[in-house]
């Protein structure tokens, strides 16, 4: 095969990255955070969230995707709240579901679980990566030129939070560990392991609480005697104190995302958020009530 002139490399080498940004999209609209401040972290919902039983109840009712929609008098705000399953196949249903549903409702505001601000698409790049819900709804936001917004507290806040009820070392322990099962695939990776243990104990709280990975042998064997080697976990435990973190985690989690839609709703936007049904589902009881919908069968009395 004759092999272009030299000369001619240059081109062809620009005009094959064109060719590749041009099917490569990185979003890069940063998640803005609505709330701060100890006031409105410990401000009191008039409903706890469901637990996982009344969740379970509900989803084997209702299924996927689960959705709560209000709609405010003249130009109050609105809100429509999609509660999907979490996939990365880009022939999902719920996908184009998404699609009309943002198209009829003309959101002036998305939202989305997570706080990673950049998110790769474009037809190069989805066929092998899928277009996971938060990946569609920037996608969704960047074409519209529409604000995007973070559902997710700042992780100095949820630790702030975590702390009130456990000590720095669990904490500590459970932030990293819930990364580094996720990212290690069950394998043993040191350099991943230290990495990561610096990354997610840099912060106000927690800083000095696991210093080294000696110190998280120590405090894995306290709170997990019996447990295997936590360097080939290939999932957060499920059981024990950091799978009451975690779900201390959930709980933080969920009533900032009520606080968020909340707020957004009553200055007068339409907001439209975009989250795994579980959240919708066990938030549902509060939102309705402070955004004056009707409630739900099953809302408890007091």
């Amino acid at each position: 095969m004759k092999l272009p002139r030299p000369s001619l490399w240059i081109p062809i080498s620009f005009g094959f990255c064109v060719l590749l940004l041009s099917g490569c999209w990185s979003s890069r609209k940063a998640p803005a955070h609505v709330f701060s401040g100890p006031e409105v972290e410990q401000a009191e919902l008039p409903f706890r969230l469901r637990n996982s039983a009344e969740h379970d109840v509900v989803r084997a009712e209702f299924g996927e995707p689960y959705v709560l929609e209000f709609e405010g008098e003249g130009e109050g705000g609105a809100l429509l709240y999609f509660g999907g399953s979490h996939s990365q196949s880009r022939s999902d249903p719920q996908l184009d579901d998404i699609r009309r549903r943002w198209s009829a409702f003309g959101p002036t505001v998305a939202l989305c679980e997570g706080r990673q601000s950049r998110h790769v698409y474009g037809f190069l790049v989805e066929p092998f990566a899928g277009l996971p819900e938060p990946t569609l709804v920037h996608k969704l936001a960047r074409a519209n030129d529409v604000r995007l917004v973070s559902l997710e507290p700042d992780y100095e806040q949820e630790v702030r939070a975590q702390l009130q009820r456990f000590s720095a070392e669990e904490v500590a322990l459970y932030y990293f560990l819930r990364v580094y099962a996720s990212e290690s695939g069950g394998k043993e990776q040191e350099s991943l392991a230290k990495h990561l243990l610096a990354k997610r104990t840099d912060v106000e709280g927690l800083r000095g609480s696991l210093a080294s990975l000696a110190d998280v042998d120590r405090a894995w064997k306290t709170a997990y005697p019996n447990g295997e080697d936590w360097r080939v976990l290939a999932q957060e435990p499920t059981d024990g104190v950091l799978a009451q973190v975690s779900a201390n985690s959930r709980r933080v989690r969920g009533e900032h995302m009520v606080r968020v839609l909340v707020d957004l709703t009553q200055q007068g936007e339409r907001a439209f958020a975009v989250v795994g049904s579980g959240h919708v589902i066990r938030q549902e009881w509060a939102l309705r009530a402070l955004l004056g919908m009707p409630e739900a069968p099953d809302t408890p009395n007091t």
